[in-house]
């Protein structure tokens, strides 16, 4: 008896095994870790900044009321310290270009057709996975990029122009340069941002003017989007 139940477990593993393998197969997955760097020049000094985030693309399982692809990214925003001018923060959200958003800047800084994961998804994900190196980034594909007047206080969030940096950091404040690097999976997600925005925890269910939700009225528009 115990050897039948013995097999009957055994069996039961190997169909399953056999079911994650098919699953695996007909619903392809990848994952990718990249690293955003931003460069500025103040007072002719050089400013670097960088933060490493992670997507995954999948595909679905085909249900009719399922997208045939979904993704996720896990990441912070990027803090450049720009010294005595403030910090320069490009945040998780896509700027001016529709595809500069954590979740597709990878398609757009490795010319993929539109920004967009090539069809049949199963192509697109083997092509993603064979990405390595590093691409410049056009200024105009960059993600949103923000200020705060005053660090402690999220109502004073300004947008920053990627071209005019020095309209809010000053004269002789300018952005020069930005890459995004494919790296290993090894390397960590980087964090810290609550660190330097102490009151971010609070916001985590909340819009930055303390709104609950998004409202085209709100006095304080921007903070009230973020």
């Amino acid at each position: 008896m115990k050897t039948l139940k013995w097999l009957g477990i055994t069996g039961a593993l190997i169909v399953s095994a056999v079911m994650y393998v098919k699953m695996t197969a007909s619903h392809p997955s990848v994952t990718v870790r990249y690293r955003v760097t931003l460069e500025a020049q103040v007072d002719g000094e050089l400013k670097t900044a960088s933060g490493v985030r992670e997507v995954t693309y999948r595909k679905q399982l085909g249900l009719a009321s399922q997208h045939e692809l979904s993704i996720g990214f896990r990441g912070e925003a990027i803090a450049l310290d720009l010294g005595s001018r403030g910090t320069l923060f490009a945040l998780l959200k896509e700027g001016r270009d529709s595809r500069s958003g954590p979740e597709w800047i990878v398609l757009r800084a490795f010319d993929f057709d539109g920004g967009s994961l090539p069809r049949p998804v199963e192509l697109g994900i083997e092509q993603v996975s064979r990405l390595l190196g590093k691409r410049e980034l056009p200024m105009d594909s960059l993600p949103f990029l923000v200020r705060f007047r005053d660090v402690n206080d999220p109502t004073t969030v300004e947008a920053v122009n990627p071209f005019n940096i020095a309209e809010h950091f000053g004269p002789d404040a300018k952005l020069v340069r930005a890459t995004l690097e494919i790296v290993p999976a090894s390397e960590p997600i980087t964090t810290g941002t609550d660190q330097r925005l102490k009151w971010l925890p609070k916001y985590y269910d909340r819009q930055l003017d303390g709104g609950r939700i998004e409202s085209i009225s709100a006095p304080l528009r921007l903070a009230n989007s973020l």
